[in-house]
């Protein structure tokens, strides 16, 4: 009787030991066409999804200078209807006092923060700017997000194995917008291997990225000499998404 028991008992956990090792063995193999299907489902149904559009999160915006390590908090405004993107923050600061990033009708929108100059962030994305028109940037913050449907605007995904996010694993997508980038350039999407939320975005650009963009539009000598180091040196920009929580609509969106 107890042998018998025993036995089962044995029997029972080599089952699961064995169902266990065939699902680690899929995850262990996911394509990055899994991957991305697998994300999709993690906002909710489709139906929510559907209907969660027109977007606007109001809230705090943090910028923080790096050599003195001084923070500056002030508002910032994220907000999109599908085909259209806009993020407009304002800093008490005297050399950077807001930051507004657009995109309308595939028209790229980055003014000046001052009479002669844009930020950082506005430089970058202005110099590499199929990350906004392939609708890459802000991730699923925003309606426009590329990986909401199933066209990819002439992108091409790969996966790239499993890496680690702070403490969390993480499937990784490396994905080249239409046009495609240059030896040493990358655009890597990581996503949470539990729940396959969209957590870090790292566009590394190589020096001197030809054609990735165009710069006829300038007046000459209007880079500016730091502009121009961005673009002979090469730059990355890293965001990371964090606090999902579901939205108005239903569907579970990123809050930090």
């Amino acid at each position: 009787m107890f042998r018998s028991i025993k036995i089962y008992a044995v029997l029972l956990i080599c089952m699961i030991c064995s169902a266990a090792s065939s699902i680690a063995a899929q995850d262990k193999n996911l394509t990055a066409e899994e991957i991305l299907a697998r994300h999709l489902k993690s906002f909710g149904s489709a139906d929510a999804l559907s209907q969660s559009k027109n977007r606007m999160a109001v809230g705090r915006g943090d910028f923080t200078v790096l050599a003195t390590q001084k923070t500056v908090t002030g508002k910032a405004i994220l907000a999109s209807n599908g085909s259209d993107l806009a993020l407009f923050s304002t800093f008490d600061m005297a050399d950077y006092r807001m930051e507004r990033i657009g995109l309308f009708d595939n028209k790229i929108s980055i003014p000046y923060v001052d009479e002669a100059h844009r930020s950082p962030l506005g430089t970058f994305l202005n110099f590499y700017d199929k990350l906004l028109g392939g609708r890459i940037f802000g991730g699923s913050v925003f309606s426009t997000w590329c990986l909401y449907g199933a066209d990819l605007n002439g992108a091409k995904i790969d996966a790239d194995g499993k890496k680690k996010v702070g403490d969390r694993e993480a499937w990784v997508v490396k994905i080249t917008p239409k046009g495609g980038l240059s030896s040493g350039s990358y655009i890597k999407l990581y996503f949470d291997a539990k729940d396959f939320h969209h957590v870090r975005t790292v566009y590394r650009q190589s020096a001197g990225e030809r054609g990735f963009f165009d710069t006829s539009g300038h007046q000459a000598g209007g880079f500016g000499n730091w502009d121009q180091d961005m673009a002979n040196n090469g730059s990355t920009l890293t965001e990371d998404f964090d606090d999902f929580r579901s939205d108005a609509a239903g569907i579970s969106l990123p809050h930090k």
